[in-house]
């Protein structure tokens, strides 16, 4: 029993590493959209959950975010809420750029 939570530990912690530096990369989407962050994240989540099966996402008052971890693909959508709707800015982080998957960029767009 030790070793099975050893190991979903050492997941966790790999799993975090592989996302930490997602921020330091340009984005790939940064837009608006006339939609509340709620109807944002509501839209965008079901979406990618077709393209890959841990995809979930959460919004809380005037922020949101939607993420996805797919065979070495790395998604991450943030939301804030602005005057007229709100701002979507999406990062990745994908295995190397011969296999550039652009579906979850797609997607987010879609729900503009």
């Amino acid at each position: 029993m030790k070793y099975v939570v050893l190991a979903s530990a050492a997941c966790l912690v790999l799993a975090g590493c592989a996302t930490s530096g997602m921020k330091d990369t340009l984005p790939k989407l940064s837009s608006k959209t006339d939609k509340s962050v709620s109807a944002y994240v509501q839209c965008i989540v079901p979406k990618w959950q077709a393209l890959s099966k841990d995809a979930k996402g959460d919004a809380k008052d005037d922020k949101g975010t939607v993420t996805a971890n797919d065979d070495g693909k790395h998604e991450r959508l943030e939301v804030h809420a602005n005057a007229a709707g709100a701002q979507v800015v999406m990062y990745e982080l994908q295995k190397g750029k011969g296999d550039y998957d652009g579906r979850f960029r797609e997607e987010a767009i879609a729900c503009l």
